[in-house]
């Protein structure tokens, strides 16, 4: 039979005072999250459970004349295909602004001794010699590292724990009448209610012993090791650790299996440990967001940027310029910096070197208005407001470190619109490249109208622009109020 799509939240609301204890039991004065049953104990003594009391839960409300489930023999009510219900539940996770608030809280008390936090009271790792879990100070990191999506031998699924060791939390709160987080599904699951959750605007760094620049190099660790310089060598890239935190809502992002650096699992060869997923590979796959090229690549779908990049073909990784990362000479690499102090130097010198802005397109140097009419039949030419649109990518590429040093190039922004020519002060005209027939060349290439249209509308719609709408023919150009008549 088809599975049951549960309304929990209807279960929730149908009762005169909201609680769990009616379905779920308890164990040491906390709440086991499993139906009527502190652990599972197979296939078909579960189903006979539920089918046992849930009907006689619908069984004695029918009696007092309440509304209820389905009866026995009622099976396709619950087990249907044809459930006209959708799943709305978002999924929840904590991030960096809900965390500092539970490190704020005075209500969350620490499990162990700590004065300075009250870390422990969540964060905990197994100890195989004492057989239990106990927390240690300066080796936090997320749940979910130890606590998988499906249950495993070494513990809990991510999701039981979150709900058995949140919601008793938040239970025990409110039992003393003290603010709590939520105790519903909706609280956490429903978008509204999302949206709504306070948000701090300032969140101070977690520290967790991390460096705030490093010098990313295999070769080098390798030479370092084996105290002989590399033949094979690549120029390491300085890697800004402190400004891609702020970048990210957690460490898991990047960190996606233990707070370790990359490269103690992903060798040069891989290892049993990452499936034999390389460094190469962890650094460079364009389609894993966990990889450094697919986590910038998936910045581009923003509204800043998706104007253009919505528009370009993604390029080949043998494409794209190596030293637009890998920028760290090798003179500045003898004698071999042996410290982690003077490789971080080195590091956050060449970090400086690229914060630095680059060259500003002077006005004089950008048409303040082009005029559009090589097409012109129904309607005016198009007054295009040329040195505004620029001015306006400008400042929208300003606003990360990211796109800012992406677009460095005088003329990187204008190959969006001026694609496919080389940078210059001056570019073709479209139509240069783009014919008057309506119909796209047997290359794909559209006609100068669809070009137009296509390009233009695409960008306004990617980058969020409420107006002009695609529809609104007369906010570029206005309709000729007097047609001319054109001659044979």
């Amino acid at each position: 039979m088809p599975a049951v799509f549960f309304l929990h939240d209807r279960h929730t609301d149908a009762l005169e005072k909201p609680s769990c204890e009616p379905c779920h039991l308890k164990d040491a004065n906390l709440i086991v999250f499993k139906f009527k049953r502190l652990k599972d104990q197979g296939c078909k003594p579960d189903r006979e459970l539920y089918h046992l009391e849930c009907i006689k839960c619908h069984t004695d409300r029918r009696a007092q004349g309440l509304k209820s489930g389905p009866l026995t023999a009622e099976c396709r009510r619950c087990h249907s295909q044809n459930l006209a219900y959708i799943d709305t539940a978002q999924p929840f996770g904590m991030d960096k602004s809900l965390h500092y608030r539970h490190v704020l809280s005075d209500l969350i008390r620490p499990a162990g001794n700590e004065k300075d936090g009250n870390c422990s009271a969540c964060h905990h790792e197994y100890d195989q010699a004492l057989k239990k879990t106990v927390y240690k100070k300066g080796q936090e990191g997320t749940c979910r590292y130890c606590h998988k999506q499906e249950k495993t031998e070494k513990g809990r699924s991510f999701k039981t724990v979150a709900h058995e060791d949140c919601l008793n939390c938040h239970f025990e709160l409110k039992l003393q009448d003290k603010k709590a987080g939520p105790t519903i599904c909706a609280g956490c699951h429903a978008a509204a209610k999302q949206s709504n959750i306070a948000k701090l605007e300032q969140i101070p760094r977690i520290k967790r012993n991390q460096p705030d620049v490093v010098l990313l190099s295999a070769w080098l660790q390798e030479a370092l090791e084996s105290g002989k310089p590399s033949n094979q060598f690549v120029e390491p890239v300085a890697f800004n650790h402190l400004s891609h935190e702020k970048q990210v809502e957690n460490c898991r992002l990047c960190h996606h299996e233990s707070m370790e650096p990359c490269a103690m699992c992903h060798t040069r060869t891989g290892t049993d440990k990452s499936k034999f997923f390389r460094l190469e590979q962890a650094m460079h796959s364009p389609d894993n967001l966990k990889s450094c090229l697919g986590c910038h690549r998936e910045s581009m779908k923003s509204a800043d940027c998706a104007g253009c990049h919505a528009q370009m073909n993604a390029r080949r990784f043998d494409e794209i310029k190596c030293n637009h990362c890998h920028t760290v000479a090798r003179k500045s690499l003898e004698p071999l910096p042996a410290s982690d102090e003077t490789r971080a130097k080195i590091a956050a010198i060449q970090i400086n070197v690229r914060s630095v802005p680059g060259p500003v397109i002077p006005d004089d140097k950008i048409p303040e208005k082009v005029t559009i009419g090589i097409m012109t039949d129904q309607y005016e030419s198009v007054i295009f407001p040329h040195r505004q649109i620029v001015r306006t990518l400008i400042k929208r590429t300003q606003k990360s470190i990211l796109t800012q040093y992406f677009h460095r190039g005088t003329a990187s922004l204008c190959s969006g619109c001026h694609h496919h020519s080389p940078s210059a002060d001056t570019y073709p005209k479209c139509a240069a490249c783009h014919g008057m027939s309506l119909q796209s060349d047997p290359n794909g290439k559209p006609g100068l109208k669809g070009a137009y249209h296509g390009q233009c509308s695409t960008c306004h719609q990617r980058m969020g622009l409420e107006k002009p709408v695609s529809t609104d023919c007369t906010a570029c150009h206005q309709k000729k109020t007097k047609m001319v008549q054109q001659k044979d």
